[in-house]
């Protein structure tokens, strides 16, 4: 037996705030969750797997666009002229009342809002069983878990569920405990609602999937599905990464360098160097060692100059943009050369008064001579003195 587990596809997903992309890769990364999702469909037919499971939240929301419709339907009719079953049922972002499965095509079963268990029969005569529901509505904080039945005479018996592992409190996702999913027996627990995908349990595995396409930063790295064969009387799942794109974040150093273009070119090699052979990188930039720079160019990456510089550079390189450049920086002083000369006087004024500087220095004052000199400093040279403690190399 084989079948491809998947879940969480949120076709459609919006990928708020990356409205300042150019047009050609805004419309790639929008269009991003179907691009994976054809994938998986490609893999499906190719690898000719026996059926699909799908856990819920194909849609982003409940009210699917006509767009994300079509398409997942046009999917669903690739799988049925390859004669592949689909068994899908619906989260909490795209709950609905499930009374008839709609225009999806005949090889598509939908589990409707209660559990219930639906067999099929393999070639090789290996009877199999999937037990799943859909949500009604968006929080289903009862534990859903006790109403699946257990384990019979079928060859496998797969658990579908989208839903969270009960925490202490705020359990509003079908609430579950690993140990609960282990003692129902099943071979398999195809799991949906996290986006990371993970092993919860090794023998049975339960497993979330992960969705196959990261929406945003919080969502870097590696996504896709899992590909699952039996090999004797155990499921061995495969993660197989599909995501057309992924987040990522870099510590880049900077150059000690006063050139502007030197550093930006520096930080290009330095992005290239680190994501070769990578799939397009959505990326969050930071500069690390900044105090090397000088004022300027400083002022200038924290202003959002060097930022949009990069990405109008980078907007066809197929390869990564940065979606924001962030700073890192171990106390960093200013120079004196920054500061203003008027509030420097002001501030002399205020600060190094007799009194004060007798005050602050009470344990060298029992030295008579030493006394009489810091009761009389000269400003200038104490501006000259502290000029040379602050100063940085520009």
């Amino acid at each position: 037996m084989r079948f491809i587990h998947t879940a969480d596809l949120h076709l459609d997903s919006p990928f708020l705030g990356l409205t300042s992309m150019p047009k050609p890769l805004w419309e790639r990364v929008h269009s991003s969750t179907f691009t994976a999702f054809q994938k998986i469909v490609d893999d499906v037919i190719a690898l000719k797997v026996d059926f699909v499971l799908i856990s819920g939240d194909i849609y982003d929301r409940d009210q699917q666009s006509i767009a994300a419709t079509d398409f997942f339907i046009k999917q669903c009719e690739r799988l049925k002229q390859a004669r592949i079953p689909v068994y899908l049922l619906y989260g909490n972002h795209d709950y609905q009342i499930v009374q008839d499965t709609g225009e999806l095509p005949a090889n598509v079963h939908v589990f409707g809002n209660r559990v219930t268990t639906t067999t099929l029969t393999l070639a090789n005569h290996d009877s199999v069983a999937i037990s799943g529901f859909s949500y009604d509505q968006r929080w289903i904080q009862e534990d859903q878990v006790k109403k699946y039945p257990p384990k019979r005479n079928e060859t496998w018996h797969i658990g579908m569920l989208h839903g969270a592992v009960r925490q202490s409190q705020d359990n509003h996702y079908a609430p579950f405990t690993t140990d609960e999913l282990i003692d129902k027996n099943y071979d398999y627990w195809a799991l949906g609602h996290i986006h990371k995908h993970q092993i919860l349990n090794e023998k049975p595995p339960i497993i979330y999937s992960g969705n196959p396409q990261g929406r945003h930063k919080n969502e870097a790295g590696q996504h896709g599905y899992y590909l699952v064969e039996s090999q004797g009387n155990k499921l061995v799942p495969q993660f197989k990464p599909v995501a057309e794109i992924e987040w990522t974040s870099l510590t880049v150093n900077a150059l000690p360098t006063s050139s502007l273009a030197e550093v930006e070119r520096s930080l290009s090699q330095a992005i290239d160097d680190k994501l070769k052979n990578a799939p397009f990188q959505l990326v969050e930039l930071t500069i690390a060692n900044i105090e090397q720079l000088s004022p300027t160019i400083r002022h200038l990456l924290a202003n959002g100059d060097v930022l949009e510089h990069l990405q109008d550079q980078n907007a066809d390189n197929g390869k990564w943009w940065i979606y924001d450049l962030l700073l890192h920086q171990q106390n960093l002083l200013p120079s004196m050369t920054d500061l203003d000369e008027q509030y420097w006087q002001q501030a002399a004024q205020e600060v190094f008064t007799p009194a004060n500087i007798t005050e602050l220095t009470k344990s060298l004052a029992r030295d008579a001579d030493l006394a009489a000199k810091l009761t009389n400093l000269d400003l200038q040279q104490l501006k000259q003195a502290t000029t040379q403690l602050l100063r940085r190399e520009d």
